[in-house]
């Protein structure tokens, strides 16, 4: 897909300074939900040391909660904070609550050091959950607080980021593009900014080139009678004014790369 190298770095360089490793699975999903991805059990092997735990989420999605068993059997192997998965009790845990006792290994399973396996033995906790569930939620992350490491402030507590007000303004207008655009468009949006001054009454004024390859891009960016760009220029100039504390004019213009 072309990805960002970063984007294919970064999960393996937080692992360096990672306290947990929080492995979410989408149960719904019938295609992905039977086992874990490769990367993923490379990633978890190289770094066994770090802590992890399995989340199964959308619970409140499947039909037939015996379908809970078998996932939890096979994304487990059968084995969770050194013990064997009970089966009985996996299958009458309640959502929302971890199961810290998994079930009888099959037989067939591959071993720890098998390329072939599709789940992974060394998952400290299962939680079975529906993010729309507030008690559910709740228990996550009052076990993420309680596992939460102390540690020293990695900045003094006047500095409220380490961006620079020109990145701070692009960064709002990406999220824009990404909450106003379908599909791959915000991604091949190319900003330029071309204004950054003070305006006559004092205002923030900035003026952003926004670049597209496609003129079918430009329409959508756009939008009907350019009602589209209006309210992402407007929208960025609110929460602007909201970091900056003072007036923002942003002014927003779409052009085709040549």
């Amino acid at each position: 897909h072309h990805l960002e190298l970063s984007l294919l770095e970064d999960p393996w360089k937080s692992m360096e300074s990672a306290d947990l490793v929080v492995v979410l699975v989408d149960v719904s999903d019938k295609w992905t939900r039977n086992q874990l991805n490769p990367q993923l059990l490379r990633c978890l092997t190289k770094f066994s040391q770090v802590p992890s735990i399995l989340v199964m989420n959308k619970v409140d999605c499947l039909k037939q909660k015996s379908v809970l068993l078998e996932l939890t059997a096979a994304l487990t192997e059968g084995v969770v904070n050194g013990k064997k998965l009970k089966m009985r009790q996996a299958f009458h845990s309640h959502p929302g609550t971890h199961c810290p006792s998994p079930a009888v290994k099959d037989p067939n399973t591959q071993s720890v050091e098998s390329p072939q396996r599709i789940g992974w033995p060394h998952f400290q906790e299962i939680f079975m959950l529906s993010a729309l569930s507030q008690e559910d939620v709740q228990t996550l992350k009052k076990y993420l607080l309680a596992q939460a490491q102390p540690g020293p402030w990695e900045y003094h507590s006047e500095v409220l980021t380490n961006q620079t007000p020109e990145e701070i303004c692009a960064n709002i207008i990406r999220e824009k593009l990404l909450e106003y655009l379908p599909q791959e468009v915000p991604y091949n949006v190319q900003q330029k900014t071309v204004v950054w001054e003070e305006g006559p009454s004092g205002e923030l004024v900035i003026q952003q080139k926004l670049l597209v390859p496609k003129e079918s891009y430009m329409r959508l960016l756009i939008g009907p009678k350019g009602h589209r760009i209006s309210q992402i220029a407007q929208e960025a100039s609110r929460d602007l004014m909201n970091i900056f504390l003072c007036d923002v004019d942003i002014r927003l213009s779409v052009k085709l790369l040549n």
